[in-house]
């Protein structure tokens, strides 16, 4: 199996195990002298079943992405991941350090606030960060259809 096959078995088996979840609660309670649709207790069983196949699977997923190399980065598609999510988070931040200025100028108030940053050097920056996780995103994308999921042992 592929790892990026893997990636999407483990969505579904999440939005599997939110739906036995739910079951469970709407069924744990039922009316004196009637019976649940769903047994509580053979629920409990398949979602424990089911958390189990997902740690499984998380496990090899995350062992796939540390023993696998990208190929045009010098780095392991776990140490891709986080990066990613970092140049992710520090866009978030970039974006939004000027929000407070433009409260303020739309409140006119009268003092003058001179900005510290440069915002045309800040637009830059956020406009190479895209770029950047554009290419790393692609690149790891390429990477989790081509790689195949190391099973455990």
């Amino acid at each position: 199996m592929k790892l990026g096959e893997a990636l999407s078995n483990l969505k579904k088996e999440r939005t599997r195990l939110a739906r036995l979840i739910t079951l469970r609660k709407e069924n744990v309670f039922v009316e004196k002298g009637k019976q649940t649709v769903f047994s509580p207790k053979q629920l409990s069983e398949e979602i424990d079943k089911k958390t189990n196949e997902i740690r499984i699977l998380k496990l090899q997923i995350q062992t796939t992405n540390l023993q696998t190399k990208l190929k045009l980065e010098n780095m392991s598609l776990a140490e891709a991941l986080l990066k990613i999510n970092d140049i992710r988070n520090k866009i978030e931040k970039l974006s939004s350090l000027f929000e407070r200025k433009r409260e303020l100028w739309s409140r006119e108030e009268e003092k003058e606030l001179v900005p510290q940053l440069d915002e045309n050097k800040i637009e830059e920056e956020i406009k190479n960060l895209e770029s950047e996780k554009v290419k790393l995103d692609n690149i790891i994308q390429m990477t989790n259809w081509n790689t195949e999921l190391h099973l455990l042992q």
